[in-house]
């Protein structure tokens, strides 16, 4: 390809409303489901179960590492695994229970339990959602290619609508969390009062499981035959490994995409600190996540268009550099959590314009690599999605807790003008620096095109229908 600026002439879709519609709704139950444990575990640990930070950031960190471990070998195991329902559906299936176990395990509320059993059922409820997640999340990443063939229009419609339906999601959490928390805390107190409203948004996603998995019924793969129904190479540990390590564009986008998650989850970490100890008024975290959560909608209702004009990598770095200046400024607004929600509707806004593409950026180095060297490892590709999340949760989880334990933190700590100058640093300048270079490893190293892109799928439908 020598060509590296033209943009592609986009194929028609193919797909119904429909079905786009049906396989997003996916996402929007998976976020109701895990959004809850992602946002409020960390302060249900400390101010709830009252377990110390640093302990909380121990038990989470040996949890996200184990949780990265399976992230990474689980597009494998899906790759080898046969089960009675479907390639991806059979996970979709079977481990929609497991999730909802273990968001119950999350927040059970057992602060008047031995502290060894307070810090066991927390990681035992983080374990099995995360690495739940994991597989449930590859498996539906893998439908996707499944369902829309090598139709890159079809591709951006369905990761576009997920990121859609991804936003609601988070505006229903956002509004609807502390308020429910609040209301039924004086009825039941205040662990229970999480776990209630942890499981009425964890129920929806039993249907989504069922929903998604009916869509994809004849398009699931069995696993005896690759994306287009021929055999597939035989796949090697040692290629798994090799398909990360050799593809070059895919190491890079790992980097890229690593480093922004690790600044997000710092941000994420301590945003219910932030409103609690710093605004002093728990309840304006809900007013603000509503509201950012609103003008995310909005913005993801005309973003992916704009996206889809600049192409994957212009999208990824121009979000990244809005997202990581923004955030820059939230070092000097000390309190004022107005102009927060200014800034994170800002950030978050501009997080569209790659965020629509989903795993289309990895589902590329897939092809890309199948195409350079004819070992079909996509499905490891696609996997490599949600490992930098789960990296960017562990460090990022890591870096915001100890950071807390660092500066003194403790339950119903008094606010001092050093306390908070060095936690908004933890809050603003460490994430907003680790954004910024995420976006300069993506400009200088990925040359994926999004013609390219489009080539290489092509390419790969024609060889593997024998033409």
């Amino acid at each position: 390809m020598s060509d590296k600026t033209a943009k592609p002439a986009m194929p028609k879709g193919d797909l119904t409303g429909k079905q786009v519609n049906k396989y997003g709704f996916y996402l929007f139950t998976s976020s109701l489901a895990a959004m809850i444990q992602m946002t409020y575990l960390t302060i249900f640990m400390t101010d709830q179960l009252m377990i110390d930070p640093a302990v909380v950031a121990t038990t989470l960190l040996v949890a996200r590492i184990i949780d990265f471990v399976i992230g990474v070998i689980c597009g494998g195991i899906i790759e080898k695994v046969r089960m009675p329902w479907g390639k991806y559906r059979s996970w979709l299936l079977v481990l929609r229970w497991v999730i909802v176990f273990a968001i119950v395990c999350s927040f059970f509320d057992t602060s008047g339990w031995p502290m060894a059993f307070r810090i066991g059922v927390s990681f035992i409820g983080y374990i099995l959602l995360n690495v739940g997640m994991s597989f449930t999340t590859n498996a539906y990443y893998g439908l996707g290619p499944a369902l829309a063939g090598a139709n890159l229009t079809d591709r951006f419609r369905l990761s576009t609508r997920g990121a859609q339906f991804m936003c609601v999601a988070m505006l229903l959490t956002s509004a609807l969390t502390i308020p429910l928390v609040t209301w039924l805390t004086p009825i039941v107190g205040g662990g229970f009062a999480y776990l209630i409203v942890a499981v009425i948004f964890a129920i929806p996603y039993i249907f989504g499981c069922q929903i998604v998995s009916n869509l994809c019924k004849e398009c699931d793969p069995s696993g005896k035959a690759g994306h287009g129904g021929t055999p597939r190479s035989t796949v090697t540990l040692a290629d798994m490994i090799k398909s990360v390590v050799q593809n070059k564009q895919l190491l890079v986008l790992f980097m890229a995409y690593t480093i922004y998650y690790v600044g997000l989850y710092i941000i994420s970490g301590l945003g219910a600190y932030y409103f609690s100890y710093i605004v002093g008024d728990y309840m304006k975290m809900s007013y603000s996540m509503t509201i950012g959560t609103i003008t995310g909608f909005a913005a993801s209702l005309f973003i992916p268009k704009l996206g889809g004009k600049l192409g994957k990598k212009k999208s990824f770095v121009t979000a990244l550099l809005i997202y990581g200046i923004a955030y820059a400024f939230v070092y000097f607004i000390g309190g004022n959590w107005i102009l927060y929600m200014i800034i994170g509707a800002i950030g978050g806004g501009a997080v569209y314009l790659f965020s629509s593409f989903g795993a289309n950026y990895f589902i590329d180095c897939g092809e890309y690599h199948l195409y350079k060297t004819g070992k079909d490892t996509r499905d490891i590709a696609i996997s490599m999605y949600s490992v930098p999340m789960k990296i960017g949760m562990a460090l990022g989880g890591a870096i915001a807790t100890y950071g807390l334990s660092i500066i003194g933190y403790h339950y119903g700590i008094e606010i001092t003008e050093t306390f908070q100058n060095q936690f908004m640093i933890l809050l603003s300048l460490i994430p907003a620096a680790l954004v910024l270079i995420g976006a300069l490893i993506m400009q200088a190293g990925y040359k994926i095109t999004d013609k390219d892109a489009e080539f290489y799928a092509a390419e790969n439908a024609k060889k593997a229908a024998g033409k």
